[in-house]
């Protein structure tokens, strides 16, 4: 999808301008901003699947202990995946 553009300007050190440039020269945009862009979408998408693991662990934590052993957990999840369907 086609977002709208909004020129803003941001000061950044040197360094990273020159990271900007060799990340532009290696092909990853063609402009500084496009990269700044790929790599502004690469963090919100990384941040959505982090949210989504620590609901998963959060959800897991409040669903109670179980009291299986390792043992019995690695045979109990054999035979299930065993089971046709």
């Amino acid at each position: 999808p086609v977002m709208a553009s909004v020129i803003e300007t941001i000061e950044v050190p040197a360094a990273i301008a020159a990271d900007l440039d060799a990340l532009v020269a290696a092909g990853h945009g063609p402009s500084r901003a496009a990269v700044v862009a790929a790599l502004v979408a690469r963090e919100v998408e990384e941040a959505a699947r982090r949210d989504a693991f620590e609901a998963a662990i959060a959800e897991g934590e409040a669903s109670g202990f179980v009291a299986m052993t390792i043992d019995e957990l690695r045979a109990h999840l054999r035979a299930r995946h065993a089971q046709p369907g």
